[in-house]
């Protein structure tokens, strides 16, 4: 009978180059499903206590979802898992894109890797074969390069493999630094780009053609193509106020009004912009951080500045939409920038996160500056939420005369000057200067940086808090301190309760637990999909 796992986790030892497959008890599945809970339990037995986490010791597990491949909706997204550097404890990152398929259909749930290569390596599977690949000539390369090489390398015109690499903030062990698939989706936080530079490994590139066996494949089918042509339905009034709507809400939100938006709404909001589509709204009604956390939107970052970086002024580049696996919404999409001072030939659209943190966070409403920034980090390979965050810090201690110009390389680093933060971005990418203190993230730059830093270092158990502000949500609040991977905004919050208008499913006078609805809601998810 069909169970939706492979029942199978593959072995890498980088050390000795034993590659072997490993059978998984249905009782484990049974109890931690897949994806984070699988691999949550096999690295607790597997980690011993006092690891370094750049060091042999750690175990980096890439792992696929319960429902991934099943035929249902949503569940492409990857997850990789291990001790985090940046903070000490769990990490974990999540990753849309096209691995999470491939890891399944390769004949297992998760891959993890032990040890560490005596030279640069990367891991190639197609289906039951898996071999460790000479990476040296790839080494140094960034995110997309690395990809164009490893295909051209295997001979993969088609593209049927599909590859997860870091870029040269991983090999120089930056703890922030990400983990790329496809060009321009990001497993970006904990800090895991470094954990597969600490070990040598460049990449992994997946491909296979085993059948994940369900119990009802045709009722999973079914199911799925009647969500799919209810996605397709919208309210007149919503396809013609759009983004419009979007933002009278947000607009409404600072006068307490609760912030009820139509699933409808959002899905149309998402389908045509993507999370950049927010980006105005929530600089409007607070949910953006700004000025390093110490600003306000409607002050600092208004809406005449806040709408040069959002929606309509970005969707012009968008050249063709892209869609992770198995999900009908395609928020992503494909830019050219031809004009202004950056021109791009082909990068992926900037999310929300991105837009904020070098956008309003840093008082930056360059467009242009804005998707060159996306681009590196993208190519870079680092978190752009955490490489935002450590530049707005930098801004901050030289405004207040902590760092100067001797120590920033001559950059004058003030609110708002575009070009000096993507001189710095470039900085950080590659450890070069002041970037060298920054590339590690707030905490320990400003230990290192000294003369009362610390007090202008934000951040949530040593990592730098996604882009939504407690003093708009306080649930993120808690969630940032509470949650085994801290700063993380995907797992708790209050609004989300009104954005998805969770009271419908409650009688009315009935008590809503404000943080646990979320929770129980996307908590599974990262299990399943």
């Amino acid at each position: 009978m069909g169970k939706g796992y492979m029942g199978k986790i593959m072995w890498v030892d980088l050390g000795t180059g034993e590659i072997k497959r490993e059978p998984v008890a249905d009782e484990l599945y049974e109890k931690f499903l897949s994806g984070y809970g699988l691999a949550a339990k096999i690295l607790y037995d597997r980690i011993p206590p006092g690891a370094d986490p750049l060091g042999p010791d750690n175990v980096l597990a890439f792992m696929s979802g319960l429902l991934t491949a099943t035929g249902s909706l949503f569940t492409g997204r990857w997850m990789v898992c291990a001790k985090s550097p940046l903070t000490g404890g769990w990490g974990d990152a999540n990753c849309g894109g096209d691995l999470s398929p491939a890891i399944k259909r390769a004949g297992v749930d998760g891959i993890f890797f032990t040890g560490k290569a005596s030279k640069p390596v990367y891991l190639a599977v197609n289906g039951e074969k898996a071999e460790l690949k000479d990476a040296s000539a790839i080494w140094g390369k960034d995110a997309f390069e690395t990809e164009d090489l490893i295909r051209k390398e295997l001979g993969d015109e088609k593209g049927n493999y599909k590859i997860a690499c870091i870029g040269p903030a991983g090999e120089k062990l930056s703890l922030i630094a990400g983990i790329c698939n496809d060009k321009g989706r990001y497993a970006a936080r904990s800090g895991l780009g470094a954990v597969m530079g600490s070990k040598n490994l460049k990449a992994i590139a997946v491909t296979g053609k085993a059948k994940v066996e369900t119990v009802d494949q045709k009722a999973i089918v079914e199911q799925s193509k009647k969500f799919s042509k209810a996605l397709d339905r919208a309210d007149f009034a919503m396809k013609v106020l759009g983004n419009r709507l979007f933002r009278i809400v947000g607009t409404l939100a600072r006068t307490g009004s609760p912030m009820k938006q139509p699933g409808d709404l959002w899905r149309l909001v998402l389908k045509k912009y993507g999370t950049m589509g927010i980006t105005a709204m929530s600089s409007e009604n607070g949910d953006s951080p700004v000025k390093n956390w110490g600003g306000a939107g409607f002050k600092d970052f208004p809406l005449d500045k806040a709408s040069k970086i959002s929606d309509d002024q970005l969707l012009k580049y968008e050249v063709k939409k892209y869609g992770c696996f198995s999900c009908p919404v395609k928020c992503g999409g494909i830019m050219q920038v031809k004009d202004g001072p950056y021109p791009l030939e082909e990068t992926h659209k900037p999310e929300y996160e991105t837009l904020c943190a070098f956008g309003t966070l840093c008082l930056v409403d360059d467009p242009y500056v804005l998707m060159k920034i996306n681009d590196m980090v993208n190519r870079g390979g680092i978190d752009s939420i955490s490489c935002g965050a450590v530049s707005a810090f930098a801004i901050e201690c030289y405004e207040n005369g902590i760092i100067t110009k001797q120590d920033t390389g001559g950059l004058e680093l003030k609110w708002g000057n575009a070009e000096a933060l993507l001189k710095l971005v470039e900085m950080i990418i590659y450890r070069k200067g002041i970037g060298d203190i920054l590339a590690d993230g707030v905490k320990r730059a400003a230990r290192k940086i000294g003369k009362g830093a610390e007090k202008f270092a934000v951040h949530a158990g040593g990592q730098e808090p996604a882009m939504h502000d407690p003093k708009f949500d306080p649930g993120h609040g808690c969630s940032y301190e509470c949650e085994p991977t801290p700063a993380r905004h995907t797992i708790a919050a209050y609004t989300w309760q009104d954005l998805m208008d969770i009271r419908r499913f409650f009688k009315e006078g009935d008590s809503i637990p404000l943080m646990t609805t979320k929770k129980k809601h996307l908590e599974p998810l990262h299990r399943m999909n």
